[in-house]
């Protein structure tokens, strides 16, 4: 019972909790967990994975970065051809850069018992806003993490967690403003991103400021229909602009991505 093993080390307030707050902590080989035994809710967890080389994984961060720097002396040696398909491939790493930035911190985030209290530390010690801290763990969380919340089973008890299965390929706009301002300013982060996938595909001049724009101009839309309805016996189903983009991913027959310019509600017009 005293061996190093099945021991860990607490401060006060979370024994307490343990004790008294219902807390209960899970360990297996691969995952340290703890949550509420009342609600079933994930307070915070840790994975491990004892083949896993941590001196790889930065060695080959470090060498990802030496390399885009010799490839910058390169350039000049690619025919026309390569310098597309090169550009292609940068634009793609850049993606890749700031979604590990957002991976990293909102794994930071899911080791602390102190929930989104934790990003002021976190943000400190990676030296870094709070601000950024705070968007790029709410994007990688809205937009990338999947299967990651813990569901809710009052008969059965905490069940769980499935592992997360990225796909960072479900969304094509490279900059993380076009995700921060949809997980931040939008009702709907999932359908607001796609529409502004859709209105960048249908026009390359379409800006993170038009963006914001349809986004306030449809919040107003849902503001004004509130205050002037005053029928009684309003219609059942009263077509609220907030859910416009209506943006279905595929079309059934052709299988090629719906464009919100299709959508006819209120706000699209």
């Amino acid at each position: 019972m005293l061996s190093e093993d099945n021991l860990i080390t607490l401060c006060r307030t979370c024994h307490r909790n343990f004790h008294e707050g219902g807390w209960v902590l899970e360990r297996s080989p691969h995952l340290l967990r703890v949550v509420d035994g009342r609600s079933g809710d994930e307070i915070m967890r840790r994975h491990y994975d004892h083949d896993f080389d941590p001196a790889v994984f930065l060695d080959l961060l470090n060498r990802l970065d030496a390399s885009l720097d010799q490839a910058v002396h390169l350039v000049r040696y690619l025919d026309d051809d390569q310098l597309v398909e090169a550009f292609r491939g940068a634009r793609s790493l850049g993606k890749r850069a700031w979604l590990l930035e957002a991976a990293i911190l909102y794994e930071a985030q899911r080791r602390s018992v102190y929930g989104d209290r934790s990003l002021e530390g976190i943000a400190r010690r990676f030296e870094i806003s709070l601000r950024q801290a705070q968007k790029y763990a709410l994007v990688w969380r809205l937009f990338f993490a999947r299967n990651g919340e813990n569901s809710e089973h009052e008969e059965a008890g905490p069940q769980p967690i499935e592992p997360e299965g990225v796909n960072v390929d479900v969304f094509s706009l490279e900059e993380p403003s076009w995700y921060v301002v949809a997980a931040t300013e939008s009702p709907d982060p999932q359908r607001w991103l796609a529409y502004a996938q859709d209105k960048k595909a249908e026009s390359p001049r379409y800006s993170i400021s038009d963006f914001r724009g349809d986004i306030q101009r449809a919040g107003g839309a849902t503001i004004r229909v509130l205050e002037e309805t005053t029928d009684p016996a309003p219609d059942p189903a009263p077509r609220i602009p907030w859910d416009c983009p209506w943006v279905k991913p595929y079309c059934t027959r052709s299988g090629k991505p719906v464009l919100a310019e299709e959508c006819r509600c209120e706000a699209a017009l």
